[in-house]
């Protein structure tokens, strides 16, 4: 049995009637400060509680009236499964197959929760329900690791000397003989202990460093063990310290490290203590081969951006582990790759109807070549994923058009305060990918794209111009889109987009010609400008002069502009039969 989906209703910032967050190796939070992105992460781990009370302040508005509702749907069910919940539970979902369905309720604070099961045949909740479902749920669920940016750097240390050295302590109890004489021997007991335990410790200390190497490369991680107070029970503990070296330099305490390699520090000695079954959730060992959730919030926090991408890549590797899965909260564009298969992107906002934006990479069907693309661009572009967080896209060929619209709308901003986000997709072929993930998330956008000839001259012979193949696909993609989303917008320019707005810009670097003609006082002047400084409200409301609804509707655009222009040559402009 698999945990698929979560949904939440009035926990914290989420109201009714809430939202359904999909579960998978890899979901990845964005959305304004204040949305609920955070409450998201709280919710699971109450989830995970299996109902236990939770305090006024988790309740929506502090209003108790307004009890919570935190369900999980399941798939994947074993005949265990069915023999310890009842097959009457069991029902068909379009989306996982066959699931079961269940949440905890709190109807007053500081109260543990009442369970409901759902009864697909009666279309209802029913109080209590599946048998064994206690159980089941608490070995089912993954359990979380929260990492929060806010974590104070004293105490995560102070934990993870704990878990590192609680084999140790186990030990020294364990022998009650040297413990009531320890005061005699303290010396030789500390010495005795140092060489049978330091090879384990050196052991986790160095799978903690190979994960940190990803981040920090080259720095590595060693715990320096101390006698402290004569405590059986704190003597191994009470000095112990964890210290990092940088390349070539001296081992520092962990605690003079900057914010960044602390914060970095946790989440690799997290992953590696669950594998080597020394990490607690609480005062109990977490099993290592339970499956787990690392809740990350904001992972860019404190680090230089070379290492948020490793961060990213580091995250991304983990989750590909079968046992781990990670729910993270970001605000960089640089933590979202949707290359990577088993990505999912979900978009929190306010005054959502239970519908926020939600983004696979799996349902996306990319093919490898389209991965291929997409790794490319992000390559090239690294902050090219911001178009997950805008209100509306405008997605273009290449630099000049994101240059020049980049430019119109710093100057003239965006009626109603929306963040038009331009991005350049890299050349033309790769707007249709770009027009797809965004139709499966729902943000809505606009194409900005030449028109190109039909036809192009090669060897002395007119043939199809496979640019204008694009224009078809381009025309198609938009006209898939779900009709209850957002509609979108198509423009084109022509012959091009150079050539519509400047005729003609001199010399290689087109982008620092266009700007340069931009801050040009006669052109300021010019129809053009003015329909440049107007471009996306005209986009938003379709209303520029090269807006088009459809395919035949393009055709009919370049056949006005033929008519007003007469290009030549003019075989160039001639429609193939087929075209």
């Amino acid at each position: 049995m698999i945990l698929r989906a979560l949904t939440i209703k009035n926990f914290a910032s989420i109201g009714d009637p809430g939202v359904e967050v999909p579960i998978g190796e890899i979901v990845v939070l964005i959305g304004q400060n204040n949305v609920g992105k955070s409450s998201v992460l709280d919710a699971y781990e109450a989830f995970a509680s299996t109902g236990a009370a939770l305090p006024i302040n988790c309740f929506r508005d502090e209003d108790p009236t307004n009890a919570i509702s935190i369900g999980g749907l399941f798939s994947d069910l074993t005949d265990e499964d069915r023999d310890a919940l009842g097959e009457k539970w069991e029902y068909d979902d379009p989306n996982y197959g066959k699931v079961v369905q269940a949440k905890w309720e709190w109807a007053e604070p500081d109260k543990k929760a009442a369970k409901f099961s759902w009864d697909e045949g009666g279309k209802k909740w029913e109080a209590g329900g599946m048998g064994g479902w206690d159980t089941l749920i608490t070995s089912r669920i993954p359990i979380p690791l929260r990492v929060r940016p806010t974590d104070d750097p004293e105490k995560t240390e102070a934990q993870v000397v704990e878990i590192l050295t609680a084999a140790a302590k186990d030990a020294l109890k364990k022998d009650t003989k040297k413990a009531a004489n320890v005061l005699g021997e303290l010396q030789a007991l500390a010495d005795e202990f140092a060489e049978g335990a330091q090879k384990e410790l050196d052991d986790a200390c160095d799978k903690i460093s190979n994960k940190l190497d990803e981040i920090f490369p080259g720095h590595r991680v060693s715990l320096r063990q101390s006698v402290g107070k004569i405590d059986p029970d704190k003597i191994i503990a009470a000095g112990s310290h964890v210290r990092v070296a940088s390349p070539g330099g001296a081992s520092v305490p962990l605690s003079h490290q900057g914010a960044g390699m602390r914060r970095a520090f946790l989440w690799s000695a997290l992953g590696t203590l669950v594998e080597i079954g020394r990490a607690k959730k609480g005062t109990k060992k977490i099993d290592p081969g339970r499956q787990r959730m690392l809740l990350l919030e904001e992972p860019e926090s404190f680090l230089h951006p070379p290492m948020i991408r490793a961060a990213r890549d580091a995250l991304y590797g983990l989750a590909a582990i079968d046992e781990w899965q990670v729910l993270t909260c970001t605000h960089s564009p640089i933590f979202i790759d949707v290359s990577k298969p088993h990505t999912t992107i979900m978009r929190v906002e306010k005054g959502v109807s239970g519908s926020p934006r939600v983004f696979s990479s799996e349902a996306a069907e990319f093919t490898e070549d389209d991965r291929t693309k997409l790794r490319m661009i992000r390559s090239c572009h690294p902050t090219v994923s911001e178009f997950f967080f805008a209100d509306h896209a405008i997605l273009v060929e290449g630099e000049t058009e994101q240059a020049v619209l980049n430019h119109a709308l710093t100057v003239s901003h965006v009626s109603g305060g929306l963040w038009c986000n331009v991005v350049n997709c890299m050349g033309k072929a790769n707007l249709v990918l770009f027009a797809k993930i965004l139709n499966q998330f729902g943000t809505p956008y606009t194409i900005v794209h030449d028109a190109d000839s039909p036809r192009s001259k090669r060897k002395d012979r007119w043939i199809k111009n496979g640019m204008w193949t694009e224009n078809q696909k381009i025309a198609e993609v938009v006209a898939n889109r779900d009709k209850n989303l957002p509609p979108c917008g198509l423009i084109a320019q022509v012959p091009d987009f150079e050539g519509f707005y400047f005729g003609k810009l001199g010399g290689k670097d087109k982008p620092y010609h266009a700007i340069t003609t931009l801050g040009d006082d006669e052109f300021q002047k010019t129809d053009k400008y003015k329909l440049l400084m107007k471009f996306a409200d005209l986009a938003l409301t379709q209303k520029h002069p090269g807006s088009y609804s459809d395919y035949p509707a393009l055709k009919k655009l370049v056949e006005t502009w033929k008519t007003k222009t007469n290009p030549a040559p003019k075989e160039q402009w001639e429609f193939a039969a087929d075209q």
